[in-house]
């Protein structure tokens, strides 16, 4: 009884120790040999090897280490293929990396080298991809310099060009200026010398007058039969129409001028003296009415007689309201009760109606008004 009570508390033993090794994945216990084994203080059983003779307990004892070495090798194919953790090293430093403590010193030494690591690769790949994208870019902007550089030349001496061309304008503006001036005066002298001229001509011209639509012979063809004894005719008309007693000696000298219209011409006639010339002009109005239309004006220069044919114009057009002539000057109102302005250029003409544009001569008018005449600037007697 003792041997056996032994032998289980040896194989109890041995079992507890067996599994004091082992971590079961399961909570439920796992079946024991101990459970095999019957308790000191359950009945006996009549089987039992305690109730059985030395013979046979020495026989059962062997069967029951057999049994006990069978259960063991059992036991060991079990524990092969239950499924069992064991803390292996791996498993140590898992659960040791999962320490927040371990996260928190590895992970800055982690990360720092793999920023060490990356960041030249990483430097040397953009470098690379910028290079690759930067170089096109740059030789075109190079190629663009260069352009530019190019441009920038052809701007400056464009510019230089432009100021040589700047300041010779300025020199020329300055020239004309100065030449405008010049020409001012110069114009201003022209036009006091055209007075002077035209005065000094008029002057000339102080002791003669125009016998307008005077009878003179000609042909069938209406052309003036030459010569035509001018001073004649001319004294026939201031003695009987004018009424002046004047002689042969008082006409210096006499001729026709232009051609005939309808057996008429004009006769320019020189009187020996100013006032034999006056009294004869003064006189004019004695041939109004005339049968022939005869008239006397002024020997005029062309010049005024352009100014009186416009003024001519003018009074028939009621623009003034009259003018007349005195030793070639030319006199004009406005109206009745106006004061009587000398007209001495075109300029006063165009204060009187402006604007104003320059007649043309013409030598085909009839002479059938006195304010109409034809009178020829070649023909100064």
């Amino acid at each position: 009884m003792s041997e056996h009570k032994m032998d289980a508390s040896f194989d109890v033993n041995i079992e507890s120790q067996s599994q004091s090794d082992i971590i079961l994945t399961s909570s439920q216990p796992s079946p024991s040999i101990s459970s095999l084994i019957t308790g000191s203080n359950k009945r006996g059983n009549p089987d039992s090897p305690d109730s059985l003779p030395a013979t046979q307990k020495q026989s059962t004892r062997q069967i029951r280490r057999r049994h006990s070495n069978s259960i063991g090798d059992l036991r060991g194919v079990g524990e092969r293929k239950t499924p069992t953790l064991r803390k292996t090293v791996a498993d140590k430093v898992l659960d040791a990396l999962n320490s927040p403590d371990v996260f928190n010193v590895i992970i800055p030494l982690l990360s720092q080298k793999i920023s060490d690591t990356l960041t030249p690769i990483i430097e040397q790949e953009a470098k690379k991809f910028v290079d690759i994208q930067i170089q096109p870019l740059l030789k075109q902007i190079k190629e663009q310099e260069t352009v530019i550089q190019t441009h920038k030349q052809h701007i400056l001496e464009q510019f230089i060009q432009i100021s040589n061309l700047e300041q010779a304008t300025l020199n020329h503006i300055t020239t004309i200026k100065e030449q405008s001036k010049d020409l001012d005066c110069l114009s201003y002298e022209i036009a006091d010398l055209k007075i002077r001229v035209a005065s000094q001509e008029q002057y000339s011209r102080r002791t003669s007058l125009r016998f307008h639509n005077v009878p003179v012979p000609v042909d069938n063809h209406g052309k003036i039969l030459h010569p035509v004894n001018t001073d004649e005719i001319v004294l026939d008309i201031i003695r009987n129409k004018l009424n002046i007693n004047i002689d042969l000696n008082e006409i210096g000298r006499s001729h026709v001028i232009g051609k005939a219209r309808k057996g008429r011409s004009q006769v320019i006639v020189r009187f020996i003296s100013y006032r034999m010339k006056h009294l004869v002009y003064s006189n004019k109005k004695e041939l109004k009415g005339d049968t022939n239309g005869t008239f006397i004006t002024e020997n005029l220069s062309q010049y005024r007689t352009e100014l009186v044919k416009t003024l001519a114009d003018m009074k028939t057009k009621n623009q003034i309201s009259a003018y007349w002539t005195a030793d070639g000057r030319i006199f004009v109102k406005k109206s009745e009760n106006s004061r009587k302005l000398i007209i001495q250029n075109w300029q006063d003409v165009g204060n009187l109606r402006p604007p104003l544009t320059r007649p043309v001569a013409n030598d085909n008018q009839p002479d059938n008004q006195p304010d109409s005449a034809n009178q020829q600037s070649a023909d100064h007697d």
